[in-house]
Order: C-alpha cells, then structure tokens, then sequence
C-alpha cells in the first residue's frame, strides 16, 4: 500500500482499536505523521501542537491493530511509562513480523 492509502486507511479507522494492521501500513502511516507533524512544527509550534494533539487517538488505535497484528498484548503499552528504554521496547515490539492470525474456529 502507498503512502497516503496507509494514512487515509488509519484515519479512517481512526477509533478502531480491534483488527490488525500491517507492518508496512503501520509504518507508511508514522512516517506520514512525522512528516505533517514537522512541517506543521515549521510553521508555528502552536500548530504543531494541535496536530499532535489531534493525531494521538489515530496513532493510539493503528499502534493497537499493530500490536495486535504482532501477536503482542495491549499491555505493551506501558512500556511507555519508562522514559527511553521503554520506547525503544515499544517500537521493537511494533517492528516484529506478523504472527498468524488465530481464529476463533470451532
């Protein structure tokens, strides 16, 4: 998927914390926001602000789907808590391949 699909997808999926995403989306869509976000911050701090305000629940619910996706929990997320090494913990984890999706097959 290009670039600008990614996003349009995690947009549209904005509040969707169910499902998955795959790594190549995940990642497209992050590096579309960090692109906004730094013209954004260009222009005027304040704006850059408010596009990271406003891009925090669609990053939140793709990076869910992504963990999912991952076969990780949504546990993980604490990680975060811990200043650097919990980041660089939380992006590992969202870097890992797919794992195979169990069905709820009876």
């Amino acid at each position: 998927m290009e670039l600008w699909e990614s996003t349009k997808l995690a947009f549209k999926n904005y509040a969707t914390f169910t499902g998955r995403t795959n790594r190549a989306d995940y990642w497209y869509f992050i590096l579309a926001l960090v692109i906004v976000s730094a013209i954004a911050s260009v222009i005027s701090d304040d704006i850059g602000t408010v596009v990271a305000i406003a891009t925090l629940i669609p990053w939140a619910s793709s990076s869910a789907r992504r963990l999912r996706d991952s076969g990780k929990s949504m546990n993980n997320f604490f990680w975060l808590l811990l200043p650097v090494v919990g980041l660089v913990i939380f992006i590992v984890q969202l870097a890992q391949p797919s794992a195979p999706e169990t069905g709820d097959a009876s």
